[in-house]
């Protein structure tokens, strides 16, 4: 995990943390998390929540840092590179014999235990190598009007951009009726504020790591996120879910709109709910952030090839 300046929804997150933890149990996991640069109180509270992890008996490394990004930087390297310190512990853990079969990556968003635990469900269910949820905010909306967030990142397997609007998120037919079933559904990619990762590729041999795109090769400038899902393609893990059910935000003001999208429908059985898979798209839409000291990535759109090897899944 990696947060900076969050002192709004630390609180609610650490409390949930705790009971999935609880749930867990200490001896199947290990916490890490990489803070730099905040100039709030998150430094603070995460001190205390370190205390409370060494009581309970739950290993992690918990990292607060005073350095900030540094100017005339790409945002994307730099977020690869401190992504990369929150998993630097997989590392050493593996040498002290403990390896982990899956890593749950996530973002500063306000979840409840069972989000948590329902990705970790699927993860399992649907035997998947990265399985997210939803993440939403209210755009530029003022009318709390919630939205699908993470459209940078999040591929349908047309290959296209998931829509901000849920009436029409995914131009992939066959996913928008399992979407509005409430079932997961399968794509090319997503992140969505939170992810269940297979965590064989980051072991030897591969050795996954995130990173920026490869300018030498003129690779599409896209998010790490994006990188790393193109990085598991490429290297056979090609398993990837949409969990419709569960849904984030990064806002406690926003999780409370959430309370009119959740459906209280029967869970569908096991046997519904089984995705099976097909093949990945030919090529992704790619939206590129090219310049340094940048946030927001440019409009034009190319449609790029993401793997070398054929888009079979198996």
């Amino acid at each position: 995990m990696n947060l900076h300046n969050n002192q709004e929804v630390i609180p609610h997150l650490l409390q949930e943390l705790l009971r999935v933890f609880e749930y867990l149990g200490p001896q199947n996991i290990y916490f890490s998390l990489y803070e730099n640069g905040s100039f709030d109180s998150s430094k603070y509270i995460l001190s205390m929540f370190k205390v409370t992890l060494d009581k309970l008996g739950i290993r992690n490394t918990v990292v607060l840092n005073k350095t900030t990004r540094p100017i005339n930087t790409h945002r994307i390297e730099y977020l690869a590179k401190v992504r990369n310190k929150a998993i630097e512990p997989l590392e050493t853990e593996s040498l002290n014999g403990r390896k982990y079969d899956k890593i749950v990556f996530m973002n500063d968003v306000v979840f409840c235990r069972n989000d948590i635990l329902e990705l970790l469900y699927q993860s399992e269910h649907q035997q998947s190598d990265v399985t997210c949820p939803l993440d939403f905010d209210t755009g530029t909306s003022n009318n709390n009007t919630i939205y699908f967030r993470d459209t940078w990142v999040a591929r349908d397997l047309n290959g296209d951009s998931f829509e901000k609007s849920l009436n029409r998120i995914v131009s992939h037919k066959p996913s928008m009726e399992r979407f509005r079933n409430n079932l997961p559904f399968q794509v090319q990619c997503c992140w969505n504020g939170a992810v269940v990762l297979n965590a064989k590729p980051f072991y030897e041999p591969i050795n996954l790591k995130f990173r920026r795109s490869n300018i030498k090769q003129n690779e599409c400038s896209a998010s790490e996120c994006s990188l790393m899902c193109n990085d598991f393609w490429q290297n056979g893990f090609r398993r990837i879910v949409t969990v419709p059910r569960v849904l984030l935000t990064y806002q406690m003001k926003h999780f409370e709109l959430l309370d009119d999208r959740y459906k209280l429908d029967p869970i569908p059985s096991p046997k519904l709910e089984k995705i099976k898979y097909v093949d990945g798209p030919e090529k992704i839409k790619c939206k590129e952030l090219v310049k340094l000291d940048t946030v927001e990535h440019g409009d034009s759109v190319v449609w790029v090839k993401y793997t070398k090897n054929g888009v079979k899944v198996y």
